[in-house]
């Protein structure tokens, strides 16, 4: 769903730039003034893709969904592919941790073997961990005058759930936690977690709810970062003042289950996203379990997704949803009577999914006129939307490879 947002925010960009547009004809380049009322229309789109297809197989039996709570199975790269019934929003406690640690490396990148800037921790940082420990929270110990990394600091985040690390982080980034969490809730809305409202930057405030569908989906974005996926494979870490810290995810290690982020608190119960390599179709891919609300703890939590991630993996296959040329389409604008080609960049080949599901593709054409362009820039003219009764939810940006010639005199009026 988060390609479904940068499409828009492709358009938006375009029609932002406004005033003059430079088309290329011939060997030279014509000017042209385009006012707001003079817009130029969409292209029309034909499809390449399938657009309905059952897959092959027989639909696989229920998933061991929680009996409390909810669950949901998500897959690096292909996105949900199912959820529990019943979804509602829940307090998500900790889990809360993955979009802030999301957010922080959005704004400040690291790469593997970086540490990123050194943060002086203050007198300020370190009566706030004393109150919040005296609280009963998780946290991560720390020392006035004590010097830590962004890339420590999303050690203490992720690794003992520090509650004062997310709240130092989010000061550090946007210079309030108030600020920070107006991001995080942009960063949903541009995700599509559209079941998901943020609170704080730790998860304390129940105010901080989601679905196991929309946790899944965040959990498979952020393990796509390599910072992300060493930091929370590790079960312990010495540090300078705090020691010793501890990985709070009990299914850690179980089953080649290598994170991702674990939390509670009285109102959310036992919350987990797992996620574990799984030989699909002879490829490795990366399969994410949730579970939410369950009354026992992390440990039923744990128990819930070893069970989604094992029958899940059990059953997933491999579906082709491209064809062989890798083409998704053809765009004809109203000017010209060329027919040019369409691509998905950010749209894989195959996706994972259930057999005996029904896998509808749709190459959907974007409302947007286009304002603005140039014949050596690929130009957004909407999306292809990839969804499945088993539960798969993808859509991703197409463009097409360039925009033909305006001819002289032409106009949307006369065209």
């Amino acid at each position: 769903m988060r390609r479904r947002r940068l499409v828009l925010a492709s358009a938006v960009a375009l029609l932002c730039l406004g005033g003059y547009v430079t088309f290329g004809q011939g060997g030279g380049a014509a000017a042209r003034d385009v006012s707001s009322q003079e817009l130029l229309p969409p292209p029309r789109l034909t499809a390449f893709v399938a657009g309905r297809e059952v897959v092959p197989g027989h639909l696989t039996d229920h998933l061991p969904w929680p009996v409390v709570g909810q669950g949901a199975v998500a897959v690096l790269g292909s996105g949900l592919v199912a959820r529990s019934p019943g979804e509602r929003e829940v307090p998500i406690a900790s889990l809360t941790k993955m979009m802030t640690a999301l957010v922080v490396l959005d704004d400040r990148p690291l790469s593997l073997g970086q540490q990123g800037p050194s943060i002086r921790m203050t007198r300020a940082d370190a009566v706030a961990w004393v109150a919040d420990s005296q609280a009963g929270d998780s946290t991560l110990p720390v020392q006035a005058g004590e010097v830590l990394t962004e890339y420590q600091l999303l050690e203490g985040l992720l690794i003992p759930s520090g509650d004062n690390i997310a709240t130092l982080l989010a000061r550090w980034d946007a210079g309030s936690v108030r600020a920070f969490v107006a991001k995080m809730n942009a960063e949903a809305r541009l995700l599509g977690l559209d079941h998901t409202h943020y609170a704080d930057a730790s998860g304390l405030d129940p105010g901080s709810r989601s679905t196991a569908a929309d946790q899944a989906v965040l959990a498979s974005e952020l393990m796509r970062d390599p910072v992300v996926r060493r930091i929370v494979a590790y079960p312990s870490l010495p540090f300078p003042v705090a020691g010793t810290i501890w990985n709070y995810n009990p299914a850690l290690g179980t089953d080649g289950i290598v994170g991702v982020k674990s939390g509670f608190t009285g109102q959310a119960a036992g919350c987990l996203v797992a996620a574990a390599y799984r030989d699909i179709g002879g490829r490795s891919v990366l399969v994410v379990t949730s579970a939410l609300g369950q009354p026992l703890g992390l440990g039923q939590a744990a128990q819930a997704d070893e069970a989604l991630l094992a029958s899940a993996s059990a059953s997933l296959v491999r579906y082709r949803i491209l064809p062989a040329g890798g083409q998704v389409g053809t765009a004809r604008f109203a000017w010209s009577g060329s027919a040019v080609p369409v691509d998905a960049p950010e749209l894989p080949t195959s996706v994972v999914t259930f057999p005996g599901s029904v896998v509808t593709t749709r190459l959907a054409p974007s409302p947007t006129a286009i304002t603005a362009a140039s014949p050596e820039r690929s130009v957004p003219v909407g999306s292809v939307e990839v969804v499945s009764s088993g539960g798969l939810d993808l859509a991703v940006p197409v463009t097409a490879q360039s925009l033909p010639p305006v001819p002289a005199g032409w106009s949307p009026a006369t065209g």
